[in-house]
Protein backbone atom coordinates (compact mmCIF):
# COMPACT_ATOMS: atom_id res chain seq x y z
CA UNK A 1 0.00 0.00 0.00
CA UNK A 2 1.15 3.53 -0.78
CA UNK A 3 -0.03 6.46 1.37
CA UNK A 4 -0.04 10.03 0.12
CA UNK A 5 -0.79 13.21 2.07
CA UNK A 6 -2.47 15.96 0.03
CA UNK A 7 -2.01 19.21 1.96
CA UNK A 8 -4.30 22.25 1.92
CA UNK A 9 -3.48 25.81 0.93
CA UNK A 10 -4.54 29.29 1.84
CA UNK A 11 -4.34 32.41 -0.32
CA UNK A 12 -2.36 35.03 1.57
CA UNK A 13 -3.61 37.58 -0.94
CA UNK A 14 -5.64 37.47 -4.16
CA UNK A 15 -5.92 40.17 -6.83
CA UNK A 16 -8.13 39.89 -9.93
CA UNK A 17 -6.53 41.67 -12.89
CA UNK A 18 -9.17 41.18 -15.59
CA UNK A 19 -11.11 38.69 -17.66
CA UNK A 20 -9.53 36.76 -20.52
CA UNK A 21 -11.03 35.91 -23.90
CA UNK A 22 -11.25 32.24 -22.87
CA UNK A 23 -13.55 33.15 -19.97
CA UNK A 24 -10.95 32.70 -17.23
CA UNK A 25 -9.62 35.58 -15.12
CA UNK A 26 -6.03 36.74 -14.88
CA UNK A 27 -4.99 37.01 -11.26
CA UNK A 28 -2.11 37.46 -8.90
CA UNK A 29 -2.07 35.47 -5.68
CA UNK A 30 0.24 34.24 -2.94
CA UNK A 31 -0.34 30.56 -2.25
CA UNK A 32 0.78 29.01 1.04
CA UNK A 33 0.60 25.34 2.05
CA UNK A 34 -0.74 24.61 5.54
CA UNK A 35 -0.53 21.48 7.67
CA UNK A 36 -3.98 19.97 7.02
CA UNK A 37 -4.26 17.10 4.57
CA UNK A 38 -6.39 14.51 2.85
CA UNK A 39 -4.99 10.97 2.91
CA UNK A 40 -4.93 8.89 -0.27
CA UNK A 41 -4.31 5.15 -0.05
CA UNK A 42 -3.28 3.28 -3.21
CA UNK A 43 -2.99 -0.47 -3.77
CA UNK A 44 -1.61 -1.72 -7.08
CA UNK A 45 -3.73 -4.13 -9.09
CA UNK A 46 -2.97 -6.18 -12.20
CA UNK A 47 -6.21 -5.31 -14.02
CA UNK A 48 -4.88 -1.99 -15.23
CA UNK A 49 -8.06 -0.28 -13.98
CA UNK A 50 -8.35 2.69 -11.64
CA UNK A 51 -10.99 2.10 -8.96
CA UNK A 52 -11.65 5.16 -6.79
CA UNK A 53 -13.70 5.42 -3.64
CA UNK A 54 -13.70 7.92 -0.81
CA UNK A 55 -15.58 9.69 1.94
CA UNK A 56 -16.64 13.31 2.07
CA UNK A 57 -20.23 14.50 1.84
CA UNK A 58 -21.42 15.44 -1.62
CA UNK A 59 -18.33 14.24 -3.49
CA UNK A 60 -18.83 12.15 -6.63
CA UNK A 61 -15.94 9.80 -7.25
CA UNK A 62 -16.68 9.50 -10.95
CA UNK A 63 -14.75 10.58 -14.05
CA UNK A 64 -15.37 14.27 -13.33
CA UNK A 65 -13.49 14.14 -10.02
CA UNK A 66 -10.01 15.68 -9.93
CA UNK A 67 -8.47 12.41 -8.68
CA UNK A 68 -9.89 10.52 -11.66
CA UNK A 69 -8.81 13.28 -14.04
CA UNK A 70 -5.27 13.20 -12.63
CA UNK A 71 -5.02 9.47 -13.31
CA UNK A 72 -6.39 9.90 -16.83
CA UNK A 73 -4.01 12.76 -17.59
CA UNK A 74 -1.09 10.37 -17.07
CA UNK A 75 -2.55 7.06 -18.26
CA UNK A 76 -3.82 8.54 -21.53
CA UNK A 77 -0.33 9.71 -22.50
CA UNK A 78 1.92 7.05 -20.98
CA UNK A 79 1.40 3.30 -21.19
CA UNK A 80 1.45 2.05 -17.60
CA UNK A 81 1.47 -1.65 -16.68
CA UNK A 82 -0.57 -1.53 -13.45
CA UNK A 83 -3.80 -0.10 -12.16
CA UNK A 84 -4.71 1.03 -8.65
CA UNK A 85 -7.45 0.67 -6.07
CA UNK A 86 -7.69 4.13 -4.52
CA UNK A 87 -9.29 5.27 -1.27
CA UNK A 88 -9.47 8.99 -0.45
CA UNK A 89 -9.97 10.05 3.16
CA UNK A 90 -11.12 13.68 3.09
CA UNK A 91 -10.21 16.15 5.81
CA UNK A 92 -10.12 19.27 3.62
CA UNK A 93 -13.78 20.25 3.09
CA UNK A 94 -14.84 20.76 -0.56
CA UNK A 95 -16.01 24.23 -1.49
CA UNK A 96 -13.88 25.80 1.24
CA UNK A 97 -11.19 27.53 -0.84
CA UNK A 98 -8.48 25.33 0.70
CA UNK A 99 -7.70 23.45 -2.52
CA UNK A 100 -8.36 19.89 -1.38
CA UNK A 101 -9.39 18.50 -4.77
CA UNK A 102 -6.52 20.25 -6.53
CA UNK A 103 -4.03 18.95 -3.98
CA UNK A 104 -5.36 15.38 -4.35
CA UNK A 105 -4.82 15.59 -8.12
CA UNK A 106 -1.30 17.00 -7.83
CA UNK A 107 0.04 14.36 -5.44
CA UNK A 108 -1.43 11.62 -7.66
CA UNK A 109 0.45 13.08 -10.63
CA UNK A 110 3.71 13.31 -8.67
CA UNK A 111 3.31 9.79 -7.34
CA UNK A 112 2.73 8.25 -10.78
CA UNK A 113 5.64 10.17 -12.28
CA UNK A 114 8.00 8.88 -9.59
CA UNK A 115 6.55 5.40 -9.09
CA UNK A 116 6.75 4.48 -12.77
CA UNK A 117 9.92 6.55 -13.37
CA UNK A 118 8.28 8.45 -16.21
CA UNK A 119 10.73 11.36 -15.89
CA UNK A 120 8.11 13.91 -16.96
CA UNK A 121 9.74 17.35 -16.89
CA UNK A 122 8.44 19.74 -14.24
CA UNK A 123 7.16 22.27 -16.78
CA UNK A 124 5.24 19.57 -18.64
CA UNK A 125 3.71 18.44 -15.34
CA UNK A 126 2.62 22.03 -14.70
CA UNK A 127 0.98 22.26 -18.13
CA UNK A 128 -0.89 18.99 -17.59
CA UNK A 129 -1.94 20.08 -14.10
CA UNK A 130 -3.33 23.39 -15.39
CA UNK A 131 -5.73 21.48 -17.63
CA UNK A 132 -7.15 19.71 -14.56
CA UNK A 133 -7.68 22.86 -12.53
CA UNK A 134 -6.25 26.34 -11.96
CA UNK A 135 -4.88 25.55 -8.47
CA UNK A 136 -3.38 22.13 -9.31
CA UNK A 137 0.00 23.47 -10.60
CA UNK A 138 0.69 25.13 -7.23
CA UNK A 139 0.66 21.78 -5.43
CA UNK A 140 3.51 20.60 -7.67
CA UNK A 141 5.61 23.30 -5.97
CA UNK A 142 4.25 23.87 -2.44
CA UNK A 143 5.51 26.24 0.23
CA UNK A 144 5.06 29.92 -0.58
CA UNK A 145 4.43 30.71 -4.25
CA UNK A 146 3.56 33.82 -6.23
CA UNK A 147 1.10 32.69 -8.93
CA UNK A 148 -0.05 34.71 -11.93
CA UNK A 149 -2.03 34.16 -15.13
CA UNK A 150 -4.80 31.74 -14.15
CA UNK A 151 -2.41 30.33 -11.55
CA UNK A 152 -0.06 28.45 -13.89
CA UNK A 153 2.72 31.10 -13.96
CA UNK A 154 4.50 30.41 -10.70
CA UNK A 155 7.44 32.02 -8.93
CA UNK A 156 8.56 29.96 -5.92
CA UNK A 157 9.23 32.24 -2.96
CA UNK A 158 11.52 31.81 -0.03
CA UNK A 159 9.33 30.25 2.66
CA UNK A 160 7.66 32.46 5.22
CA UNK A 161 8.64 31.93 8.81
CA UNK A 162 6.30 29.44 10.46
CA UNK A 163 3.01 30.99 11.59
CA UNK A 164 0.05 29.70 13.57
CA UNK A 165 -3.07 29.62 11.40
CA UNK A 166 -6.63 29.33 12.68
CA UNK A 167 -9.20 28.35 10.04
CA UNK A 168 -13.00 28.52 10.35
CA UNK A 169 -15.31 26.96 7.75
CA UNK A 170 -19.07 27.56 7.77
CA UNK A 171 -21.32 24.64 6.91
CA UNK A 172 -21.81 25.78 3.32
CA UNK A 173 -20.28 24.89 -0.05
CA UNK A 174 -19.08 27.88 -2.10
CA UNK A 175 -18.80 27.22 -5.82
CA UNK A 176 -15.78 28.90 -7.40
CA UNK A 177 -17.51 29.21 -10.83
CA UNK A 178 -20.46 30.90 -9.09
CA UNK A 179 -18.20 33.50 -7.47
CA UNK A 180 -16.30 34.31 -10.66
CA UNK A 181 -19.51 34.49 -12.68
CA UNK A 182 -20.75 37.18 -10.29
CA UNK A 183 -17.65 39.36 -10.60
CA UNK A 184 -19.01 42.55 -12.16
CA UNK A 185 -17.11 44.79 -14.55
CA UNK A 186 -17.05 47.69 -12.04
CA UNK A 187 -15.35 45.37 -9.53
CA UNK A 188 -12.54 44.75 -12.01
CA UNK A 189 -12.19 48.25 -13.44
CA UNK A 190 -12.28 50.15 -10.16
CA UNK A 191 -9.84 48.00 -8.18
CA UNK A 192 -6.64 49.78 -7.20
CA UNK A 193 -3.77 49.41 -9.61
CA UNK A 194 -1.18 49.25 -6.85
CA UNK A 195 -0.53 45.63 -5.92
CA UNK A 196 -0.91 44.86 -2.22
CA UNK A 197 0.94 41.61 -2.85
CA UNK A 198 3.96 43.45 -4.25
CA UNK A 199 3.80 45.89 -1.33
CA UNK A 200 3.78 42.96 1.11
CA UNK A 201 6.78 41.34 -0.57
CA UNK A 202 8.70 44.59 -0.13
CA UNK A 203 7.59 45.44 3.41
CA UNK A 204 6.72 42.10 5.03
CA UNK A 205 3.49 43.56 6.46
CA UNK A 206 0.86 40.82 6.34
CA UNK A 207 -1.90 43.29 7.20
CA UNK A 208 -1.54 44.87 3.73
CA UNK A 209 -2.90 41.80 1.95
CA UNK A 210 -6.45 41.61 0.57
CA UNK A 211 -8.69 39.21 -1.35
CA UNK A 212 -10.60 40.73 -4.27
CA UNK A 213 -13.18 37.93 -4.17
CA UNK A 214 -14.37 38.72 -0.65
CA UNK A 215 -16.87 41.36 -1.76
CA UNK A 216 -18.67 38.94 -4.09
CA UNK A 217 -18.62 35.97 -1.70
CA UNK A 218 -19.74 38.09 1.26
CA UNK A 219 -22.71 39.37 -0.75
CA UNK A 220 -23.83 35.86 -1.73
CA UNK A 221 -22.90 34.19 1.57
CA UNK A 222 -23.18 36.71 4.45
CA UNK A 223 -22.19 34.07 7.01
CA UNK A 224 -18.64 34.17 5.59
CA UNK A 225 -18.53 37.94 6.17
CA UNK A 226 -19.71 37.40 9.75
CA UNK A 227 -16.88 34.96 10.48
CA UNK A 228 -14.24 37.43 9.29
CA UNK A 229 -15.90 40.27 11.25
CA UNK A 230 -15.77 38.27 14.49
CA UNK A 231 -12.17 37.19 13.82
CA UNK A 232 -11.09 40.80 13.45
CA UNK A 233 -13.03 41.83 16.58
CA UNK A 234 -11.99 39.01 18.92
CA UNK A 235 -8.66 37.62 17.74
CA UNK A 236 -5.19 39.12 17.59
CA UNK A 237 -4.67 38.42 13.88
CA UNK A 238 -1.70 39.58 11.85
CA UNK A 239 -3.96 38.85 8.88
CA UNK A 240 -7.62 37.78 8.70
CA UNK A 241 -8.76 36.86 5.20
CA UNK A 242 -11.03 34.60 3.20
CA UNK A 243 -9.08 31.91 1.33
CA UNK A 244 -9.60 31.78 -2.44
CA UNK A 245 -13.29 32.12 -3.31
CA UNK A 246 -14.29 30.88 0.19
CA UNK A 247 -15.88 29.61 2.28
CA UNK A 248 -12.93 29.24 4.68
CA UNK A 249 -11.67 32.25 6.60
CA UNK A 250 -8.27 32.18 8.28
CA UNK A 251 -6.42 34.13 10.93
CA UNK A 252 -2.63 34.21 10.99
CA UNK A 253 -1.58 34.75 14.59
CA UNK A 254 1.56 34.86 16.67
CA UNK A 255 0.30 32.12 18.98
CA UNK A 256 -2.04 29.15 19.02
CA UNK A 257 -5.68 30.14 19.50
CA UNK A 258 -8.31 28.35 21.57
CA UNK A 259 -12.05 28.71 22.12
CA UNK A 260 -12.99 30.99 19.22
CA UNK A 261 -15.11 28.30 17.53
CA UNK A 262 -17.52 28.32 20.46
CA UNK A 263 -18.61 31.84 19.48
CA UNK A 264 -19.84 30.68 16.09
CA UNK A 265 -22.71 28.39 15.10
CA UNK A 266 -22.67 25.77 12.33
CA UNK A 267 -18.97 26.06 11.67
CA UNK A 268 -15.91 23.81 11.80
CA UNK A 269 -12.65 25.23 13.05
CA UNK A 270 -9.13 24.01 13.57
CA UNK A 271 -5.67 25.31 14.29
CA UNK A 272 -2.68 24.50 12.14
CA UNK A 273 0.59 26.01 10.92
CA UNK A 274 2.07 27.15 7.65
CA UNK A 275 4.05 24.40 5.92
CA UNK A 276 7.32 25.17 4.14
CA UNK A 277 8.39 23.62 0.84
CA UNK A 278 10.95 21.20 2.29
CA UNK A 279 8.48 19.74 4.80
CA UNK A 280 5.77 19.66 2.13
CA UNK A 281 7.76 17.35 -0.14
CA UNK A 282 9.21 15.34 2.73
CA UNK A 283 5.76 14.54 4.10
CA UNK A 284 3.45 14.21 1.06
CA UNK A 285 4.72 10.71 0.22
CA UNK A 286 4.63 11.29 -3.54
CA UNK A 287 8.38 11.49 -4.02
CA UNK A 288 10.78 8.89 -2.55
CA UNK A 289 13.54 11.50 -2.29
CA UNK A 290 11.31 14.03 -0.55
CA UNK A 291 12.98 16.75 -2.62
CA UNK A 292 11.29 19.64 -4.38
CA UNK A 293 11.66 20.05 -8.15
CA UNK A 294 14.58 22.09 -9.44
CA UNK A 295 13.35 25.55 -10.39
CA UNK A 296 15.15 27.12 -13.31
CA UNK A 297 14.47 30.69 -12.21
CA UNK A 298 15.53 30.03 -8.63
CA UNK A 299 13.74 31.10 -5.48
CA UNK A 300 12.58 34.69 -5.16
CA UNK A 301 13.24 36.31 -1.82
CA UNK A 302 11.20 38.99 -0.15
CA UNK A 303 11.55 41.24 2.83
CA UNK A 304 9.19 39.35 5.15
CA UNK A 305 11.61 36.41 5.22
CA UNK A 306 14.43 38.47 6.65
CA UNK A 307 14.99 39.72 10.18
CA UNK A 308 14.11 43.38 10.57
CA UNK A 309 16.69 45.81 11.83
CA UNK A 310 15.89 47.73 14.97
CA UNK A 311 15.69 51.44 14.28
Amino acid sequence: MFILNAFAKINLGLEILGKREDGYHNLKTLFQTVDIYDTIELVENSSGKINIMGDGAGIDWDKSNTVSRAFRSIYENWSLPKGFDVKVKKRIPPGSGLGGGSSDAAVIMMFLNNHFQLNIAHQEMVEIAARIGADVPFFLVGGTVLAEGIGEKMTPMEDLEEHHVHIVIPGIHVSTPLIFSNLSLPTLTTRRFDSKIEAFMESGELSLLENDLEEVTFKLFPEVREIKKKMVEHLDCKLALMSGSGSAVFCIAGRELHGFDQMLHNTAGFGTKTLGRHKYFKRNGASPSGKAPVFGAGIRRFESCRPRENK
